[in-house]
C-alpha cells in the first residue's frame, strides 16, 4: 500500500519557507496573497490546527469559520502561521473566556 499526505513540491515549499522563518528572515516572505484568519484560536489536537473566520483564501467562501490543517509554524508578534498548503495572516485572536 502506498500512501502520500502531501507531495513533495508541497513540502519543500513548506521546509523552505520554516527555513526562513526561523532565520528571522519573514520579510522576505509576500504575504499579500495570503488569507487572514479573525478571531482564531489554537485547537489542541493530536497536532496543532488554527480555527477562525477566513478570508481571502483561494478555496473557500470569505466569512466561513474553518479549521487549518496542521500548523508547523506560527509567530503572533508578526501575525503569521505556516500550515502545510500555505501561509495565514493572522488578525485578532478570538476572545478567551475564562472559567
Amino acid at each position: 500500500m502506498k500512501l502520500q499526505y502531501a507531495p513533495a513540491d508541497t513540502l519543500a515549499r513548506l521546509v523552505d519557507d520554516i527555513r526562513l522563518a526561523e532565520t528571522g528572515s519573514l520579510s522576505s516572505i509576500d504575504f499579500d496573497g495570503a488569507p487572514t484568519l479573525y478571531a482564531y484560536r489554537t485547537i489542541p489536537y493530536s497536532v496543532g490546527v488554527l480555527s477562525g473566520i477566513v478570508e481571502g483564501h483561494p478555496k473557500l467562501r470569505s466569512g466561513r469559520e474553518i479549521s487549518t490543517s496542521q500548523v508547523f509554524f506560527i509567530d503572533t508578534e508578526h501575525g503569521v502561521a505556516r500550515t502545510l498548503s500555505r501561509w495565514y495572516r493572522l488578525d485578532v485572536p478570538a476572545l478567551r473566556r475564562d472559567r
